[in-house]
Formats: structure tokens, C-alpha cells, sequence
């Protein structure tokens, strides 16, 4: 299994947006793909089980170590795997920060799935869950957009991954994603020394928008649709 971390301390990226299509593009493409949502908000998994009773997804949570991934996976009404968040996860990921060893189960019993990509939705801040994440990770995807405190963000998130590296002895590869910019801002982006990017940018679309809103994927043949297709299909994916 290779696992994507789509993640970002600065809010307003369109990271979960990111996870979701990326995700669908993958499975796309013909490739066994599993969503893991660990923001405590829920909106990608929400974005695949908006007709799902909130109960039952808090007691199939799957970040405590308490229930295997295997029995938390829905299989959802677009034909695609997803482990969900719930807004309780905010707490607990609070108390597994006293146990040190929890960032180091959740990864394992990732790896023990039979997918061939998992793509992790994190939360904009550090904590257990963007950590688990990390710890997890093959790749990050870093969505970045022309913004103020989005080089200072990625730098924070950049030093979580060596971190983490230090601690397992494998460095993930990061990268950052031009999202919901313009041709020229895409541009912009690649003058900036503080990052390694991505050869794909996410260009503005209302479609994406739109789509996130209704909970659908992306019409083939669609400008975001080929911007994602194009990313499933870089050399670190």
C-alpha cells in the first residue's frame, strides 16, 4: 500500500478537496484506493456517507486502536472505500497524546488493509491526528495557495515530517500543490525556493466547488477532472 497525506497547517487550500478527487481519480484509474478521514470535522468522509447515521460512525471509530481498520471501512454509494472521522475524534485524539505508542499502531494497521493506495484527509493543525497521518505517510501533498502565511505554514508542516522521519528512519517525500489558482498564479508558485512542487496545479474551477457542495465526482473530460487525472499519473504517485 502506498499512502498520500493530504495536509496543511494553513486553512483555505482546498485540502480536503484535494483528498476527495485525488482519491476518485486513483480509483479511476483502476487502483484499489481507500479514503481516511482523521479531521475530527469530517468533511470528506462526509463528502461519501452524507446519508450514514452519526452514531453508527462514532462507534466504528478507528483511530483509537480500539476497532480494526477492517471492520470500520464503509464501502460507500459512489463504489469506493472510506474510513470516516466524527467530531468526537477532536477529544480522543487529546488523550492518545499520552500514548506515544498509538502513533505507531495506527500506520500498522493501515499497512494491513489490501489497497493499493490509502489518501489521508488531516486536520489544519499539529496534533495526534496530523501526526498519526504523518507517521503513516509515503507522500504528503501540501494543497498551498497565494496567500499570506502559507510559506510559514508549509514550513511547519515540513518540520513535523522530519520529525517524524527521525523518529521511524524513513523519510516521507512532501510536496506542495498549486490549488485553487489561476494559470498565472500556478506560475507564481514555482519562483518560490521554500518548496519542492508538484509538476500538476489544481486550477480555480466553480466545478470543483460545485461538486464538493452535492457530494459528486468531477465530470470526465472536465478541466479539474484532467488537473487531478494528471496528478494521479506524477512519477511519486
Amino acid at each position: 500500500m502506498k499512502i498520500i497525506l493530504c495536509g496543511s497547517i494553513k486553512g483555505g487550500c482546498r485540502k480536503t478537496g484535494t483528498a476527495v478527487f485525488l482519491f476518485l481519480a486513483l480509483a479511476h484509474r483502476g487502483r484499489s484506493a481507500l479514503l481516511v478521514d482523521v479531521d475530527h470535522n469530517n468533511n470528506a468522509g462526509d463528502f461519501f456517507l452524507r446519508d450514514t447515521d452519526p452514531d453508527e460512525m462514532e462507534a466504528r471509530n478507528v483511530i483509537t486502536g480500539k476497532m480494526k481498520p477492517a471492520a470500520a471501512v464503509y464501502r460507500s454509494p459512489l463504489g469506493v472505500d472510506v474510513l470516516p472521522a466524527t467530531p468526537t475524534l477532536s477529544g480522543i485524539g487529546y488523550d492518545l497524546t499520552q500514548d506515544p505508542g498509538a502513533l505507531l499502531r495506527f500506520p500498522a494497521a493501515l499497512r494491513r488493509l489490501d489497497h493499493d493506495y490509502a489518501v489521508i484527509d488531516s486536520p489544519p493543525a499539529v496534533g495526534f491526528e496530523l501526526r498519526a497521518g504523518i507517521y503513516s505517510a509515503d507522500i504528503g501533498l501540501a494543497p498551498v495557495a497565494l496567500a499570506r502565511w502559507t510559506v510559514q505554514g508549509f514550513k511547519l508542516l515540513r518540520r513535523e515530517f522530519d520529525l517524524a522521519a527521525e523518529t521511524v528512519g524513513r523519510a516521507a517525500t512532501l510536496r506542495a500543490l498549486p490549488s485553487i489558482c489561476t494559470e498565472k498564479e500556478a506560475l507564481a508558485f514555482r519562483e518560490i525556493s521554500a518548496w519542492t512542487l508538484t509538476n500538476s496545479s489544481i486550477i480555480k474551477s466553480g466545478r470543483i466547488k460545485t461538486a464538493t457542495h452535492y457530494g459528486t465526482a468531477l465530470k470526465e473530460g472536465t478541466r479539474p477532472w484532467s488537473d487531478f487525472e494528471a496528478l494521479t499519473a506524477e512519477e511519486t504517485l
